[in-house]
């Protein structure tokens, strides 16, 4: 009858192929969801005509400018060190010197069956036979031999004195009775006549066999003096 109808999306009747739509305008939908991208683009209407001008931003320097001073701070404190005179060193040397330690003198005397007047006084006396020392220390060794005689009626007496030691660097002299004729260094004979001297090897002292000497026993007054005296380094 009379009623109109009205086509397309407008009508109080929406069908369902239908949506209502407002002011179309561009919005950010996320990066790979939309369909356009924005560009921006300036255009140059004249030295001061515009609103917008090109400017560079001012770079700081100055830690470049620290490093190069540090650095040649270093290369002046290594021209001085390579530049400054050398210090020149001596050595002295103090030659060694080897002192002989010094002990107190005293005086040792034995004689006869043998009689003995130690370094502190003692007069002992002895008259077994056999060896003995009569000085027994580190740098000095002196030993005796002590036989009977007819002289003393078969007591001992002394009848040969060795002398050796470190004083003498391993040399040794010996001396024997007149009957024996015993007077060697080092197991060789020695003062072959009287008188005569010996000389120990490397100057260490000599050895003389003469008629000079003061007798420790006036009883051997009787018999003519051979005395054999050393000369020895103490």
């Amino acid at each position: 009858g009379g009623g109109a109808s009205v086509g397309g999306c407008g009508g109080a009747c929406v069908s369902a192929g239908c949506a209502a739509t407002g002011v179309t305008s561009m919005s950010f939908v996320g990066p790979g969801n939309g369909d356009f991208i924005t560009e921006t683009t300036y255009k140059y209407v004249g030295a001061g005509q515009g609103n917008l001008a090109v400017s560079t931003p001012v770079t700081i320097l100055y830690g470049r400018i620290l490093g190069l001073i540090l650095l040649l701070l270093l290369l002046i404190l290594l021209l001085v060190f390579l530049l400054q005179p050398k210090a020149t060193t001596s050595t002295t040397t103090t030659p060694y010197t080897t002192q002989r330690e010094v002990h107190p003198i005293g005086e040792c005397t034995f004689w006869g069956d043998p009689h003995v007047r130690t370094f502190d006084g003692g007069r002992p006396s002895f008259y077994g036979d056999g060896e003995y020392w009569i000085v027994l220390s580190k740098f000095v060794k002196i030993q005796g031999r002590y036989m009977g005689t007819k002289y003393t009626k078969g007591l001992a007496a002394t009848n040969k004195v060795i002398v050796g030691g470190a004083f003498l660097h391993g040399h040794t002299v010996t001396v024997g009775t007149l009957e024996s004729g015993d007077l060697t260094s080092d197991g060789k004979p020695i003062l072959q006549s009287f008188p005569s001297s010996f000389s120990l090897p490397a100057g260490l002292g000599t050895v003389t066999y003469n008629g000079d000497g003061a007798l420790v026993d006036p009883a051997t007054s009787v018999w003519e003096k051979r005395v054999v005296t050393m000369h020895l380094p103490m």
